[in-house]
């Protein structure tokens, strides 16, 4: 589809500019560089909730050695209740994330209300010069800086919507000289203060949702066959031309409006991780289920309900309102190995790591390849970029004790 700048307000633009400079075309008639950065604007819902969020996200490029995780290059951390984050929303830098990026940012600075997610730049485009991570990159900072200012957005229905957030940011995108061409698959969600969550899933990139010892939900990839994800795109009109005159690679070319949304209910402590595909072809979720497990007892955030082979596990609910309301500052660098988030998007990001690079080791990528094409003798796993966003719910204390039914509704 094609789009112009005039389908985002001009404040919107002039505020997307000065924070992601390599993202946008300076030119007078939109940019007003001598403007004061705008702020957020006050968010528009009425209810107030009572859940809040505790976030971090974790990366690693396909180049990228395998190494002991470090704060702010490795991984990143993230609180729904930080009043004044530097910087307001988090999200993806090269060369650390390779062409994956992700993003996570409070919807008008509302501290129950947050949009997180993630992209994988189509790493195909290299074969025609382009660099698959603009694409991807900025789809995400935009859906960062959308998200944080809440404007453009319909307003009236409660919280953003994340296809709509998508929408608006893929129009940008698309309308942006500076990005030539590329493309990537996306999946996000939107939280709020009741605990309500929707996402908005496109392409082989998705989400799990934890809970205590078991796996609450697995979004479905959409793909058009084997290794051939739904993607946006945007294909030049010249390459469009020389396609159809000489022939070439197909470019697949989906829109927002082809997501795959639901909305979920979360309850206190429940864990939303979204991965991109660097994740899923080498870990199945069974297997990151595993991970996120080990890493709960041991720091004990879950417990056994009795000594013996399947047991109930539990949550530990004191234990997990007591994560911290802010994690800025150099005094966090230090203590940035033990907050909870940070602990699980590592934990997984290692593993799919060292998964995707064992000869010997036959993830789900593997098991596809060998059942579509046994003639290939595929073993092992596939090195990939990786990026994971972990996302944990923190119902206040004082919330009433009625648990409503969890809901898992496909729009």
């Amino acid at each position: 589809m094609s789009a112009t700048f005039t389908t985002v307000p001009a404040s919107y633009l002039r505020y997307a500019t000065r924070t992601l400079p390599s993202y946008f075309n300076r030119t007078r008639s939109i940019v007003a560089v001598e403007m004061p950065l705008r702020q957020p604007r006050a968010y528009s819902s009425a209810a107030k909730g009572t859940f809040t969020y505790r976030l971090a996200a974790a990366a690693s490029g396909k180049r990228t050695p395998s190494r002991a995780p470090k704060p702010g290059q490795d991984y990143w951390l993230y609180t729904s209740t930080q009043a004044n984050a530097t910087p307001p929303y988090l999200r993806s830098t090269k060369p650390n994330s390779g062409e994956d990026a992700f993003f996570a940012a409070t919807v008008g600075g509302s501290p129950h209300d947050v949009a997180f997610g993630l992209a994988d730049g189509v790493g195909g485009w290299q074969d025609q010069g382009i660099d698959p991570s603009e694409f991807s990159h900025g789809l995400c900072g935009l859906m960062a800086g959308t998200a944080y200012i809440h404007e453009g957005l319909e307003e009236g229905k409660g919280s953003v919507r994340p296809q709509q957030l998508m929408q608006t940011a893929y129009e940008v995108v698309i309308a942006n000289p500076r990005i030539v061409a590329g493309g990537c698959t996306a999946s996000l969600a939107v939280v709020d203060g009741k605990g309500s969550m929707e996402t908005a899933n496109l392409g082989d990139s998705g989400f799990v949702i934890l809970s205590p010892g078991k796996i609450s939900y697995r979004s479905e990839p959409q793909t058009h066959a084997f290794n051939t994800p739904y993607q946006l795109s945007k294909v030049p009109p010249k390459m469009q031309q020389q396609n159809a005159i000489f022939g070439g690679s197909a470019h697949f070319s989906e829109t927002p409006k082809q997501a795959d949304v639901a909305r979920h209910q979360l309850r206190h402590g429940d864990i939303v991780l979204f991965a991109t595909d660097g994740v899923w072809d080498n870990l199945s979720a069974q297997d990151t289920l595993g991970i996120v497990t080990k890493v709960m007892e041991e720091h004990g955030y879950w417990f056994r309900s009795h000594n013996f082979a399947g047991a109930e596990t539990m949550l530990n609910e004191t234990l997990v309102r007591s994560l911290p309301k802010r994690v800025d500052g150099k005094e966090w660098l230090k203590e940035a190995n033990a907050y909870l988030p940070g602990l699980l998007a590592t934990a997984v990001m290692r593993e799919a790591k060292v998964a995707g690079l064992d000869t010997k080791r036959n993830g789900p990528f593997a098991k596809e390849v060998n059942l579509h094409y046994p003639q290939e003798g595929w073993r092992g796993g596939k090195p990939d970029d990786i990026a994971v966003v972990v996302c944990v719910a923190v119902e206040d204390a004082t919330q009433s004790k009625e648990d409503p039914t969890p809901i898992k509704a496909k729009l």
